[in-house]
């Protein structure tokens, strides 16, 4: 009688356990990408704001219309951005992160994956206000170094 009633509190541990580690197993199966890049300045990737340093990112998603996780330094996630792909069949020498500058402020237009043969562009966030300038200029190309 005790065995069973043992059995009954174990076996959901148990089998939560199990499922928890397939779960873990399946997400790192997932990402495709994992990159790292020195930040020289700040600026905004989507909707978030990146102070100059160090950081990695990981595009964990089957297909490159995923999401990007940004991570500093520490490990410390600071977010998450969403994708738009474009396969162009540009081949590049190395993969890189294309900063520009957009009314004052530095933005992420792409990150271009060398070994994967894609690049990832980004719009420049709507500010509400309407500038006169001709869009964003291209200001730098940071190193990404695979496997970050």
């Amino acid at each position: 009688m005790r065995l069973n009633r043992s059995l009954k509190l174990v076996a959901p541990l148990a089998l939560a356990l199990l499922a928890g580690c397939f779960t873990a197993n399946r997400a790192n199966a997932q990402e495709i990408y994992r990159g790292s890049f020195t930040l020289p300045v700040e600026a905004r990737w989507g909707n978030v704001v990146l102070s100059p340093g160090e950081y990695s990112f990981t595009l964990d998603h089957g297909t490159v219309a995923g999401i990007v996780t940004l991570r500093e330094e520490s490990g410390r996630t600071v977010g998450f951005v969403p994708n738009q792909a474009t396969y162009n069949g540009q081949t590049f020498d190395r993969s890189e992160l294309v900063l520009a500058l957009s009314g004052g402020n530095y933005i992420v237009r792409a990150v271009r994956m060398a070994d994967l043969g894609v690049t990832l562009e980004y719009s420049a966030p709507k500010t509400g206000k309407q500038q006169i300038v001709q869009g964003p200029q291209l200001l730098e190309r940071i190193p990404v170094a695979m496997g970050g």
